[in-house]
């Protein structure tokens, strides 16, 4: 049995014990039944939030206006939700108003999916009021109630739907489907940061392209931002293992889509990213081996490199070898960045007796360059020697001569 569940049972067992009910719930019990791994598991319960906070020590209130409370455990967290009805979804994401209810099958009721619709005593026996097991039995993504009437109430189970479809290799049912393509516009009502959530665990998933080829069929790309800039043909050309991989190679074929990246709201590190690949990208071919071995890091390097294995049409010939051996040479370069080198801006003014400015990079980026090149040793005097012999200095101009 899963720890998480050993120590969740925990909850359950407490809630018990003080006359409540308490079950697992959501897609750790379809995950469970399906023998996938498991990063966290959530509880729901007749007990009001109020008594969740009475009955146990260490609480934290995290939506108590929704029913929902955290129970730390052993220092884990669990999400703890009062079972709820909910009213109109006025925005189509939120619901206006949640009541409480003592009825588990209520509260599954007003779930997305059958097979997260499904919840589990602590003896492990599965309460399944919507056939969710069957729907994973079939391999089948279908909505609790009508189809319809779900994603009119919250647009992001559309994109949701695509993403368990590439999850789990599972087909959608063709109601399902029909509702998805009928409610896609409403992808629009939802925040952009929800939706970057849902597409990279995507493309993180067993079947990226089998999820894609479903949201052209519905027309969900066409409803979200940047992708809406790009169109079907060269949504399903690309082949790809990540949101971040999928945006860089998009922007690399049509570089005008780099003024449709803001939209998304990526954090720094994926912008980051995004721009080392294209950089890559642009450099592979007429950069010597070492600067693309120093200039990139090895994550780089490989995703680029899976990018033009799955892409063949990026491949010119030697684009995989060349990367291949920068990968190679990564390891054997004198410096792994300009931190190492062992000289500094400090000794640079010192040697001149000058004040700082633009001029110090000028100098460090060609002490760099010779180093990476093999034509100087990384020490110290040795660079001294070197700057006297090819550095002409004179009121905050350099010269770089070539000797």
């Amino acid at each position: 049995m899963h720890e998480l569940f050993t120590t969740g049972n925990i909850i359950l067992k407490t809630l018990v014990s003080h006359g409540y009910k308490g079950y697992f719930v959501g897609g750790c019990v379809r995950d469970y039944h399906m023998g996938r791994s498991i990063s966290d598991v959530d509880i729901t319960t007749d007990a009001l939030p109020e008594d969740i906070e009475r009955i146990f020590r260490h609480t934290i209130d995290v939506g108590k206006t929704h029913g929902t409370i955290i129970v730390l455990v052993e220092d884990v967290p669990f999400e703890v939700t009062t079972f709820r009805t909910e009213s109109e979804y006025s925005d189509f994401r939120r619901p206006d108003a949640v009541t409480f209810t003592r009825d588990l099958h209520s509260d599954l009721e007003r779930r997305d999916f059958t097979m997260n619709a499904m919840a589990m005593d602590g003896d492990f026996d599965i309460i399944d009021p919507y056939n969710g097991m069957e729907a994973i039995s079939d391999r089948m993504i279908t909505t609790v109630g009508q189809a319809s009437e779900r994603f009119g109430e919250d647009a992001l189970r559309i994109l949701r739907a695509a993403r368990f479809a590439s999850q789990l290799q599972f087909e959608v049912a063709n109601d399902t489907k029909r509702a998805m393509a009928q409610h896609a516009e409403n992808l629009r009502h939802v925040a952009v940061e929800r939706s970057v959530t849902e597409l990279t665990k995507l493309y993180m998933g067993q079947d990226p392209n089998g999820a894609k080829a479903l949201m052209a069929d519905t027309h969900l790309n066409r409803y979200l931002p940047f992708f809406d800039k790009v169109d079907d043909a060269s949504f399903l050309r690309t082949d790809v293992r990540s949101l971040e991989c999928e945006l860089a190679l998009q922007i690399h074929l049509a570089p005008e889509l780099k003024q449709a990246l803001p939209a998304l709201k990526l954090s720094n590190t994926i912008k980051t990213n995004i721009g080392n690949t294209l950089r890559l990208l642009a450099m592979i071919d007429s950069s010597s081996i070492r600067n693309l071995a120093y200039s990139f890091d090895d994550r780089v390097l490989e995703k680029t490199a899976d990018m033009i294995q799955m892409n063949p049409y990026l491949e010119n010939g030697n684009r995989m070898s060349r990367l291949k051996s920068a990968q190679t040479t990564k390891p054997g370069l004198p410096i792994a960045d300009a931190s190492e080198i062992e000289l500094d801006g400090n000794a640079l003014m010192s040697h001149f007796n000058a004040r700082g400015g633009p001029w110090i990079r000028v100098v460090l980026s060609a002490v760099e360059q010779e180093i990476l090149d093999g034509r100087l040793d990384n020490d110290r005097d040795k660079i001294i020697e070197w700057v006297r012999a090819h550095v002409e200095y004179e009121a905050g101009n350099i010269e770089i001569i070539e000797k």
